[in-house]
C-alpha cells in the first residue's frame, strides 16, 4: 500500500539508467517518488521526459516531468509530445483503464517492441495486510490483483517477465513484505 518501496526503486534505476531510458510514462502518480526515482536515473536528463498521468494532480518535480491531469484512457499523443515511450509504469490498479491505455499507445505506435514494460504490486504479501487482499494457494495475500493479471495477460500476448519478488521465508523484521515489481519486455533474437 502505497508508492514502492526502497529496494523496488533502486531496481527500477537501474534499468532505467543502465538501458539509458530517456521516455517514461506513468500511470498513476500518487505523491510523485516512483517519478523521483525515474527522474534521478535518467542519464541525460536534457533529453529525457517523464510523464505522469493520474486523475487527481501530482506534484511536478522536474522541469522534465510533465503531469497530465485526466482520465488516462483520454491520452493522446499530443499529451506525450508525440514520442515514443521506452518504458510505461503501470501502477494505478485499474485493469482495464490500464490495458485501455496499453493498446491506444500500441495502436498510436508509442509503446512498441522495444518498451519496457513495468508493474508494480505484482508479488504477494506473507500475511495480510489490507482488508480487502486474500490469500492464494501458494499461501501468499494477493493485495493488488490488477498488475498480476496484467502480468499473466502480456506473457500471453509474447512479452517475457522478471519479477523482483521476495521467498516469504527471506522476509524479517527489516523487510517484512515485497510489495513487488515486474518488468517485461519483447524478446529481440540475440544473433550469433
Amino acid at each position: 500500500i502505497g508508492p514502492i518501496q526502497d529496494t523496488e526503486a533502486l531496481f527500477l534505476y537501474s534499468i532505467v539508467r543502465g538501458m539509458r531510458i530517456r521516455t517514461v510514462l506513468e500511470i498513476g502518480g500518487l505523491t510523485g517518488y516512483s517519478a523521483t526515482n525515474f527522474i534521478k536515473a535518467f542519464a541525460e536528463p536534457e533529453k529525457s521526459k517523464m510523464f505522469t498521468v493520474d486523475i487527481v494532480n501530482v506534484p511536478k518535480k522536474a522541469e522534465n516531468h510533465f503531469v497530465i491531469v485526466k482520465d488516462a484512457r483520454h491520452l493522446i499523443s499530443e499529451d506525450l509530445h508525440n514520442t515514443k515511450l521506452d518504458m510505461i509504469f503501470f501502477d494505478c490498479h485499474d485493469y482495464d483503464v490500464q490495458m485501455d491505455v496499453y493498446r491506444r499507445l500500441k495502436d498510436l505506435n508509442l509503446v512498441t517492441d522495444k518498451t519496457v514494460i513495468a508493474l508494480h504490486d505484482t508479488h504477494t504479501h506473507p500475511y495480510q495486510r489490507c482488508i480487502w487482499s486474500y490469500q492464494i494457494p501458494d499461501g501468499g495475500w494477493v493485495h493488488q490483483a490488477v498488475e498480476r493479471r496484467m502480468v499473466n495477460d502480456f506473457v500471453a500476448e509474447g512479452w517475457h517477465a522478471f519479477s523482483l519478488h521476495t521467498d516469504p521465508s527471506r522476509h524479517s523484521h527489516e523487510m517484512p513484505f515485497r510489495h513487488g515489481v515486474t518488468v517485461m519486455q519483447k524478446f529481440q533474437n540475440l544473433t550469433v
